[in-house]
């Protein structure tokens, strides 16, 4: 089962949670950019999965109470070896992650802009009600944020209309740690962030065309010019397109600090 109700098989077998069947939700490869990101000498996959588990908790009103649970399987791609991550909501804590996890959180709008790390895109969700995890102080990277459906799958095994914002952290050890955050939002915001991702891999596909990048950056919201801003060292064509058809008089200023930096 997966959350598109397509049957999708993922490279790795279903694991079960307290003995639930599991939705196959995503997978996050941790590729040589994210090594390099995550200070880490370890290419993994992970494969999310996710169960509606029982809490043996009876409400008045609502009958047999659940709540949502992870298994996150990291395959090793060095050793192909696999560990699973088994994460819920321990200690009332609003970031699903293991029992034995000694971490906190920072609230996003207590955060510049500048201090969210992430490995490809940033999180497109509601700032005000966000958060990302840390430890020690330093906050994880955000890696892939996966918008929930509704359908017959996801209402009967899961959850739908959420999306869920994965965080990855390697320690000095070299220990993967992995934590999700969930947000009410619309699939109307998903559609958004998959449009965002379709741009950023078809600018990777053609940066040496500046004529087609151009029409990209046409064609691109804000989010997808803020992404472009920061793929440096940029071309002057590419630039003087960003001048040209930036969406915020802040991306168009900083476009103009670029070229003349430039000249």
């Amino acid at each position: 089962m997966d959350i598109l109700n397509k049957n999708i098989m993922p490279e790795v077998e279903y694991p079960t949670i307290k003995g639930n069947k599991t939705v196959y939700i995503d997978k996050i490869t941790v590729d040589e950019k994210s090594c390099e990101i995550l200070k880490t000498n370890t290419p993994r996959e992970l494969y999310i999965f996710g169960a509606s588990v029982k809490t043996g908790e009876v409400h008045f009103k609502f009958g047999e109470l659940s709540r949502i649970e992870f298994a996150v399987v990291e395959k090793n791609l060095k050793t192909n070896t696999q560990t699973t991550h088994f994460l819920a909501q321990y200690n009332y804590s609003i970031m699903y992650k293991r029992e034995q996890d000694n971490t906190t959180y920072e609230c996003v709008d207590m955060l510049k802009k500048k201090d969210i790390k992430f490995l490809n895109l940033k999180p497109r969700w509601k700032a005000s009600e966000a958060s990302i995890p840390k430890i020690n102080n330093d906050l994880f990277y955000f890696a892939k944020q996966t918008f929930i459906p509704r359908n017959k799958i996801t209402e009967t095994y899961l959850t739908f209309e959420e999306t869920f914002f994965t965080f990855l952290y390697v320690t000095e050890q070299d220990e993967l740690i992995v934590q999700i955050f969930t947000q009410d939002t619309s699939a109307q915001t998903a559609e958004d962030h998959y449009k965002l991702e379709e741009l950023i891999a078809k600018y990777r596909e053609i940066s040496n065309k500046p004529v087609e990048i151009e029409k990209l950056i046409k064609q691109g919201d804000k989010y997808f010019h803020e992404f472009v801003l920061e793929t440096k060292p940029l071309k002057k064509e590419t630039i003087e397109s960003l001048i040209k058809f930036g969406k915020t008089k802040a991306i168009v200023s900083e476009a103009q600090k670029l070229l003349k930096n430039q000249d």
